[in-house]
């Protein structure tokens, strides 16, 4: 199966899911992590070598770097665990959603949740991800940032190092705009990258109201460093 071009909905059928996992599996190393969320502890399956995706990507349009657990992603779902007493009966949309950690984490805590990611391999691995940690009832879609005409709000949109591009900060800022409810939030959690902090301090400019916390992370490639994660929770205030 090779990566197309995915249309705006699209929501992978489960035969498309477990068509996209066996690839993964069969040209991709993959490990069971055990991250503590919380009071819980999480078995997230992600790949954890960036070297060994080359081999998966001959056959997707795009980089899967979404096949990776990237700490940003370990922090925000931290975050998230911090506020449960305000997920129940939310509408949350994580974008990029790669393998899922952040989304589950609000679904486990009674959030109404749809994952997104350009790809339907990363997707897959998600699926996998809620089914070993007994997380039902989670929605997929596949989505294109460049070509975006998902038209539901929601109360809240998570991204785990999404900025990471300038490039797609354009497509980004018009989904926040489009997808976020009045009153909602944006949570979006990243390693403190320049680029991000250019990004937010522009939209905090265009009439956003922005804070910032700090959540430490111990490194999921370098065993006793360390990765503060910056999280930032921005409102429309304009």
């Amino acid at each position: 199966m090779t990566a197309t071009k995915p249309n705006m909905i699209d929501s992978p059928t489960d035969e498309t899911l477990a068509q996209a996992l066996a690839i993964v599996q069969a040209k991709t190393p993959l490990h069971t992590l055990p991250i503590q969320i919380g009071e819980r502890a999480w078995r997230i399956t992600a790949a954890t070598d960036p070297s060994a995706l080359s081999v998966v990507t001959e056959t997707l349009e795009h980089f899967p770097h979404g096949l990776l657990l990237w700490e940003a992603a370990v922090g925000l779902a931290r975050g998230l665990a911090a506020q449960g007493a305000a997920l129940p009966g939310k509408r949350v949309l994580e974008l990029g959603a790669g393998v899922g950690l952040p989304g589950l984490v609000a679904r486990a805590m009674g959030a109404d949740v749809w994952l997104t990611d350009h790809l339907a391999e990363t997707l897959a691995v998600a699926a996998l991800n809620a089914r070993q940690n007994d997380v039902a009832g989670v929605r997929y879609f596949l989505g294109d940032w460049r070509n975006w005409s998902h038209p539901a709000r929601y109360d809240l949109i998570l991204g785990a190092d999404i900025l990471y591009a300038r490039l797609r900060h354009f497509y980004l800022e018009r989904i926040f705009h489009k997808n976020l409810a009045p009153g909602g939030r944006l949570l979006l959690a990243d390693p403190g990258r320049a680029q991000t902090l250019d990004f937010l301090t522009e939209l905090e400019s265009r009439g956003w109201a922005i804070e910032l916390e700090t959540i430490p992370v111990a490194s999921l490639s370098q065993p006793g460093e360390t990765v503060d994660v910056s999280l930032w929770t921005c409102r429309w205030a304009g």
